[in-house]
């Protein structure tokens, strides 16, 4: 059920409060959320130490939280938050380093809903883009929230018939996902046997360095082993493979089966790794042997790609709004008919093993 215009125009702003050591960006944060209509700019704190109090006092939707401070880090203060006051969302401001991709996924593991990255070196125009990615965010996130809260319920299936299998068809599983991946992964891995007799696949839209230290984290969680793919990397059976942060990844044919190209571009594609370029190197090369999955994220990554696996005979599975995290990737994928069953994280789980397995 939609709901009505006029409940969407009253819908109530997002609030936002953020703690960060640096004047420079809680200036920069407080001109751009000041700016935007639809964001409640609550203040600023320099650290946890001083951010706790105002947190209990202002209740805000979001926090957006510095990793590195003193006195109290990044860390200890998502820790109180999540565990004073669960329902307030927190987001991450990480630096591009090494330390500092290790530290934001262990803030995603603790609760944290997903994260930004700092420019390196001088505040040019990259501090606009990060700017303008965690205003999208927020909003997103803010939507999706509201969602939940007005307990209006899908007219969209939970599921599908079930696919009646006569032989082993499908080798290769295809994850697109963005805002809320790492959560969600973490969710579908737990579900996923050693035994599985396919291979996984992941564009999961993230920076270099962060999808190494993701690879290891969710292989914490994980029965199968998880790895950044490297380019010529033959794809085996039973394990998952995660395109690299700042690079492209197909799938292509070689003279020991399906092997992961990783490159740089194309330009016009906007995230590195792309869904788009993943999916449709699928349904040039193993249409008939993929299923493909698109999950919680952002935007319309994926669709195009989505459109050339539905030609050409591979099997779609969306998330469901109600346990995306953002319902933005597999919204106009679903809209638009292209996907065989709509499902929750679980029930994904479940179906990639039925459709991978051998069938005797």
């Amino acid at each position: 059920m939609q709901i009505p215009t006029e409940k969407r125009k009253m819908a109530r702003k997002a609030s936002v409060f953020v703690v960060d050591d640096s004047l420079v960006y809680r200036n920069l944060l407080r001109n751009a959320f000041a700016q935007d209509d639809e964001i409640e700019f609550l203040g600023t704190a320099i650290d946890g130490k001083f951010a706790l109090p105002k947190i209990a006092q202002l209740r805000p939707d979001f926090v957006i939280l510095d990793v590195e401070m003193p006195q109290m880090d990044g860390i200890q203060t998502l820790e109180e938050i999540k565990g004073k006051f669960p329902d307030t969302q927190v987001i991450m401001l990480s630096s591009l380093t090494q330390e500092g991709a290790k530290v934001t996924l262990k803030a995603l593991d603790k609760g944290a809903i997903d994260f930004v990255s700092k420019p390196d070196g001088k505040l040019d125009g990259a501090i606009s883009d990060t700017l303008e990615s965690l205003v999208s965010k927020i909003k997103a996130l803010h939507s999706q929230k509201s969602y939940h809260e007005t307990k209006f319920e899908s007219r969209l299936p939970v599921e599908l018939p079930i696919l009646h299998k006569h032989g082993k068809t499908y080798n290769i599983c295809a994850i697109g996902i963005s805002t809320g991946g790492p959560i969600a992964l973490r969710e579908l891995f737990k579900k996923i046997p050693a035994d599985i007799d396919g291979t996984i696949v992941i564009a999961q839209h993230m920076p270099p360095l962060f999808t190494n230290y993701l690879a290891e984290s969710l292989s914490q969680a994980a029965n199968i082993r998880i790895k950044e793919t490297e380019d010529g990397e033959i794809l085996q059976k039973g394990m998952a493979y995660i395109a690299p942060g700042g690079k492209q990844l197909e799938i292509v044919n070689s003279a020991n089966g399906p092997a992961a190209r990783v490159f740089n571009g194309p330009e016009e594609e906007l995230c590195k790794p792309a869904v788009n370029i993943l999916f449709k190197s699928l349904a040039e090369n193993f249409p008939k042997e993929t299923v493909a999955v698109i999950m919680t994220g952002m935007g319309e990554d994926g669709y195009l790609g989505m459109k050339e696996l539905k030609k050409n005979g591979s099997y779609l599975i969306a998330q469901n709004k109600e346990s995306c995290t953002v319902f933005g990737m597999p919204s106009r994928p679903v809209q638009d008919g292209l996907i065989d069953e709509i499902l929750n994280v679980e029930r994904i789980a479940e179906k990639i093993v039925y459709l991978l397995q051998k069938v005797l």
